[in-house]
């Protein structure tokens, strides 16, 4: 019998669904003078995904990533120093040159002063391969814990694709956008956009010391300060398994702990 006929019964009504949400399973980079800020902001730099097998998911591997190809540091077994990837490049010129007086900071300085963190809490298996569309909204309650927790003065957001999602979840605070680094990336676009929002935020008379630290921040900063260089592929064999199974432990045991203790929702 269809719906409507003899008995004029009505199609029961449909129920959201609701997304399965990730916690913040990679920790974000934070670096040691993220609260001074660069242009007189606290700034969250927000990519997209980290890419790879699942296997190599681990907690730390957004510090481990700026610290071999945005400031060039080996991993102490590695058999080959790391170059620095212009992804990298391309942000930290973007942001510090986005406006006539730009600030000086250096390669280093500059990472030690900002926050890096990749939107997507789960691997991506090949570089240039779309995301699964349902993984943008798996990840929408970690990044609002991020926004949350650091409390950025700017967000500039590296992907025109994700800006939209990046501007409803960022409470407020003043959005930036731009083309990802390997995107039809250009200076001539990228810069006045972020300068734009730098204007908007200092407008606001926000101040970087009204930053508030918070448990899951130190442990944060502590990941961060503690994470090695990833090697990449400059390992020798008999270290290559060993560094897998740590890794696929360190993701298990976040895993096993958030399901324990289920990120409470933060508004």
């Amino acid at each position: 019998m269809r719906w409507g006929s003899r008995f004029h019964k009505s199609p029961p009504a449909r129920t959201e669904m609701t997304v399965p949400q990730h916690p913040v399973r990679f920790a974000p980079w934070v670096g040691a003078r993220y609260t001074e800020g660069v242009h007189g902001l606290r700034m969250l730099l927000v990519c997209e995904s980290h890419y790879g097998q699942k296997e190599h998911e681990r907690p730390t591997v957004t510090p481990e990533i700026i610290k071999a190809l945005a400031l060039g540091q080996a991993h102490p077994l590695a058999t080959a120093k790391p170059g620095k990837h212009a992804h990298f490049t391309k942000i930290r010129t973007a942001v510090t040159k986005a406006r006539p007086d730009g600030a000086s900071l250096d390669t280093q300085g500059f990472w030690q002063c900002i926050a890096y963190y990749n939107y997507l809490q789960e691997f991506v298996s090949a570089c240039r391969k779309a995301p699964p569309k349902s993984a943008w909204g798996r990840s929408e309650s970690a990044f609002s814990e991020v926004v949350s927790v650091l409390a950025p003065d700017l967000i500039v957001c590296f992907s025109k694709r994700n800006g939209k999602k990046v501007r409803s979840l960022s409470k407020g605070t003043p959005v930036a956008v731009v083309n990802h680094p390997s995107s039809r990336f250009a200076y001539h676009r990228a810069k006045p956009a972020i300068a734009k929002g730098i204007e908007e935020a200092l407008a606001r008379g926000l101040h970087v010391s009204e930053f508030s630290s918070s448990p899951t921040y130190d442990i944060w900063c502590r990941a961060t300060a503690s994470a090695l260089p990833t090697p990449l592929a400059n390992l020798s064999p008999p270290h290559i398994d060993e560094l897998r199974q740590a890794r696929m432990k360190a993701m298990k045991a976040l895993d096993n702990y958030h399901r324990l203790v289920p990120p409470s929702g933060i508004e």
